[in-house]
């Protein structure tokens, strides 16, 4: 849009604000363009901007928790769900997932095979939503959290089409 430009003389005020004046499109095209700047940042369910900003100061945290005793899992668990209060929706049932998995991995009980099968299941099922999350990350606020390790992969994966061996021997 190009800018208006006008030389304001002090004693024609009638003569300036005509030159001043703006088609009604362009005012409305200021207040489009910035609903768009703004609702890109919030992304309706979350506070997008900041759940960037929190993911990035806490990444070493949050994928590398040094976890000594139990007694440490439950603040890794409270940093988790205070993020996850600020996700977005396009990520926000992803956390979540995250987050139930990892509440669930707290419960084991060692050498109890049960809880552990639980926890592995309950890690296992969340290792789609690990790597959209990452993903998301990467693509809007330009944060790497690193290797995201699944067991199987979590990308759009074409199957090779099968050949059929060459019939050159003759009978």
């Amino acid at each position: 849009m190009p800018a208006v430009f006008a030389r304001i003389d002090p004693s024609d005020s009638r003569r300036a604000r005509r030159r001043m004046r703006r088609s009604p499109g362009a005012g409305i095209a200021l207040v489009v363009g910035l609903a768009m700047v703004a609702s890109a940042c919030s992304d309706d369910g979350g506070d997008a901007e900041r759940f960037c900003g929190e993911v990035a100061a806490n990444s070493e945290a949050l994928t590398n928790p040094q976890l000594v005793y139990s007694d440490d899992i439950e603040p890794l668990l409270d940093l988790y769900r205070e993020i996850g209060d600020l996700a977005p929706l396009a990520v926000e049932a992803d956390w979540n997932q995250l987050v139930s998995a990892y509440e669930t991995a707290s419960t084991v009980l060692p050498g109890d095979q049960e809880s552990e099968q639980e926890a592995l299941a309950a890690i296992y099922s969340s290792e789609e939503s690990a790597a959209a999350i990452d993903a998301w990350l990467r693509a809007n606020c330009a944060v790497d959290i690193g290797p995201v390790f699944t067991i199987v992969p979590h990308t759009n994966v074409t199957a090779p089409v099968p050949t059929m061996p060459n019939d050159t021997a003759a009978p």
